[in-house]
């Protein structure tokens, strides 16, 4: 397995005594220098491209990032069969920071080894698939699979007002504006709090920005937790806060749905693609329009009640074991043509 470390005891749950090369996350304070991000990516890519290991039967990148697909590509060279996964890409993120031109190079550097050496690349949406197409990737279509039974449901209209924030502490994920949601979602419904689980970059300003607009006691900050743990806040919140300016797929948004917890997020053609009326959702950057639809879920007991039902039944097509079958199929026959 390569994977970050920090996943090696949800990974062992699944897969035993599996060797683990520790491949991934890097940590706040290196993800928050885009220089030092920069240099550990291509130390890691350095690394895995002359790593002797004996090379698999088929080897499996879970990005398209640059230190997964030196993976792929080197062992490949090996004898093993290629397959990636690609989530979404970043080409037509703006900005001309040092982080996204550093992320623009370091995907069109991974696509460009995986185009070579990946027999199968699975894409978990459609705008996704058709920029693929357009660089030269034909992409078998998959879905992400939620182990959906074993999430118990929830009874979130009896809990008190907490809302979830699930992810990534990056900017791109919308902390900012979930802060800020949280602060017009009190002036209706005072006694509303904020549990925010993730690590990243953007715990710091996100936490001046509560204090500095008079949240800051309502914001409770987890941090990284465990899988266990992550389910509890998930069965102890009313809603799920979204307000992602990009989304792949949307795992934390078909994990809440799983649990019965209904979600507010920013659309997205992709969330719509794959959740349609499940969730909730306002224009990207309408805060506003979030928060409005949070107090509505907060206030409106049959309204929410509705949503956790609906949520749960389209979280039930996701099943990951059908999934792994559909996947697997693809991969065997990938392997037979070849």
């Amino acid at each position: 397995m390569l994977a970050p470390p920090e996943l090696e005891p949800t990974l062992r749950e699944f897969l035993g005594d599996v060797p683990l090369h520790p491949l991934g996350a890097v940590g706040e304070r290196r993800a928050a220098a885009g220089g030092w991000l920069a240099a550990e990516y291509v130390r890691r890519a350095a690394a895995v491209a002359v790593r002797r290991a004996p090379a698999p039967d088929v080897v499996v990148a879970a990005s398209h990032f640059l230190p997964d697909a030196a993976a792929v590509a080197a062992l490949v060279r090996r004898g093993a069969f290629g397959v990636a996964y690609v989530y979404h890409l970043v080409g037509a993120r703006p900005g001309r920071s040092v982080r996204t031109i550093w992320s623009k190079a370091d995907e069109r550097a991974g696509l460009a080894l995986l185009r070579r050496s990946a027999r199968v690349v699975f894409a978990s949406n459609e705008p996704t698939s058709s920029a693929l197409r357009a660089r030269g990737i034909e992409p078998v279509a998959t879905t992400i699979g939620v182990d959906v039974s074993s999430f118990t449901p929830a009874q979130p209209a009896e809990l008190p007002p907490r809302c979830l924030f699930l992810a990534r502490l990056a900017r791109t994920k919308g902390l900012a504006d979930a802060v800020e949601a949280l602060a017009r979602v009190r002036r209706r419904v005072p006694d509303a709090h904020l549990v925010v689980v993730g690590t990243g970059p953007e715990r710091g300003p996100a936490s001046a920005l509560a204090e500095r607009i008079g949240v800051g006691d309502a914001v409770e900050w987890l941090g990284f937790v465990s899988e266990a743990d992550k389910r509890r806040a998930l069965a102890r919140s009313r809603l799920l806060l979204a307000p992602s300016y990009e989304e792949g797929w949307g795992i934390a948004v078909c994990e809440a749905l799983a649990s019965g917890v209904p979600v507010v997020a920013y659309r997205h053609p992709v969330l719509d693609e794959v959740f349609g009326s499940a969730y909730l959702a306002a224009g990207p950057g309408d805060v506003d329009g979030l928060a409005e639809l949070a107090v509505r879920v907060l206030t409106d007991r049959p309204y929410a009640e509705g949503l956790a039902r609906a949520g749960r039944t389209t979280a039930e097509r996701y099943d990951v074991g059908r999934v792994a079958e559909l996947e697997l199929d693809a991969i065997l026959q990938g392997r037979c043509a070849s």
